[in-house]
């Protein structure tokens, strides 16, 4: 293992959403290498780059604060590295093992101070433009052939290698939003691509009890190439259903259904508030340059015309988007014109008597926490499948549409195995269970 590429790391777009998740699991792993008696000679930095310098500032506080949490885990690692000084107690330990692995952290605004690093973490704009033109500067001007790990979830690696010029020495290294706590990492190789890269991914996410799911390169990979087709199909659904019901009812019970019905952390609509729908529609734009049959989604961009984004607050709060929130909750459903929300009190008659669901229910977090939550699930849609009313059809037909996609992706090429669709979801995305079943 190349050990030395680690010495010397640039994180692009460090004080992002993204960017300071992948810097700090850079510093937790540094800090590890840092104590290991055989790299007692070694130096290790990090370099923290991005445009801002408040942000920078705002970052530093962040790994503080993720560093003390790490420390309150790992109690026993900290009495094995200071075991040479037993009258430190447990607060003494992590202040020490929290300054010194901050000393690593190199925040910068300018980009070369990537010029001798030998690992680059991108995590930058999803924007083929700008992540190249970064990487093919950094590129020429570094002497040390870095090796270039993408956060990329979009854009194939073979068109980031091809533009930045940077001779099969990049892969993709898709880390799940928040980095820290998600547990999943999609990997991308290039074909005939540096297998030394591959290596080095693959023991960093073992070092850090990450899950990896290996995607070919094919634009939006397995996560997102299963995710942006159910929003196509999601929203396809809408209009149907907008033929009977309101537009904000036809929201409700396609959010609803999904989250409930589906037995999902989220419903599709709340999950693309989460992710931005702005971040949706450039995905799909960014697919469909690859893809001969495109994806329709006309209503993000309608959303987008009438300045509704979705995404986070800096503070972490969820902007309103198809759906409007208070405190993390759903409140109101947005209407047809766009401008005005219905709340969902009005709403939920309707749902409940075509869907059958309570407003309290929630399904997913009740079986999440059960042991025996695999007989729940198999007995919960053999009560789907078993009544016949219009919400369980809705919920039959779209477990359906799911598996056909999963299959797609699998007859595409996209994924190496069925199984790798299912890892995805049940890891990246939550559910608990994958695309690919037997409950329908």
């Amino acid at each position: 293992m190349e050990i030395n590429r680690f010495e010397e790391i640039a994180v692009l777009g460090a004080a992002g959403k993204m960017g300071r998740g992948i810097l700090m699991l850079n510093l937790i792993h540094s800090a590890q290498l840092q104590h290991q008696p055989e790299n007692k000679n070694r130096h290790f930095i990090i370099h923290a780059i991005d445009l801002s310098p408040e942000q920078l500032d705002s970052l530093m506080l962040y790994l503080k604060n993720q560093l003390w949490k790490w420390c309150v885990k790992h109690t026993t690692l900290l009495e094995q590295i200071f075991a040479s000084e037993p009258d430190l107690d447990e607060t003494e330990q992590a202040t020490r093992y929290i300054n010194k692995a901050l000393t690593m952290v190199r925040p910068s605004t300018r980009l070369e101070s990537a010029y001798e690093s030998r690992l680059i973490f991108e995590a930058v704009t999803e924007e083929i433009t700008l992540k190249t033109d970064i990487l093919r500067q950094i590129n020429l001007n570094n002497k040390n052939t870095p090796y270039f790990l993408t956060n990329t979830s979009s854009i194939p690696i073979h068109e980031i290698n091809q533009k930045a010029g940077l001779d099969g020495h990049i892969i993709g290294c898709h880390f799940y939003n928040p980095p820290v706590v998600q547990k999943l990492v999609e990997v991308i190789e290039l074909e005939n691509g540096n297998p030394k890269i591959s290596e080095l991914v693959h023991y960093f996410c073992a070092q850090l009890n990450k899950t990896v799911v290996n995607s070919n390169d094919v634009a939006g990979f397995i996560g997102n190439g299963f995710f942006m087709r159910e929003i196509e199909y999601a929203l396809k659904l809408l209009v149907l259903l907008n033929k009977q019901h309101t537009f904000a009812q036809s929201v409700h019970l396609v959010d609803t259904m999904t989250r409930e019905l589906l037995v999902r952390p989220m419903g599709i609509f709340q999950l693309i508030d989460y992710v931005g729908i702005d971040v949706c529609h450039f995905i799909i734009h960014v697919m469909n340059r690859h893809w001969q049959q495109p994806l329709s989604a006309p209503l993000l961009e309608e959303l987008l015309h009438h300045h509704i984004r979705g995404g986070q607050n800096p503070d972490g709060s969820q902007k309103d988007g198809l759906l409007q929130y208070s405190e993390g909750k759903i409140q109101a459903v947005v209407n047809e014109d766009f401008n005005t929300y219905t709340h969902v009190e009005v709403l939920w008659p309707e749902t409940t008597r075509i869907l059958g669901i309570e407003p309290k229910d929630n399904h997913w977090k009740t079986m999440s926490q059960n042991s025996n939550r695999l007989e729940l699930l198999q007995e919960h849609f053999d009560a789907v499948r078993n009544k016949q009313q219009e919400g369980n059809m809705l919920t039959i037909n779209y477990i359906s549409a799911m598996k056909n996609i999963a299959h797609k992706l699998y007859d595409h090429h996209v994924a190496n195995s069925i199984e790798d669709i299912n890892t995805v979801m049940e890891t990246g995305f939550h559910h608990l269970y994958g695309p690919w079943n037997n409950y329908i």
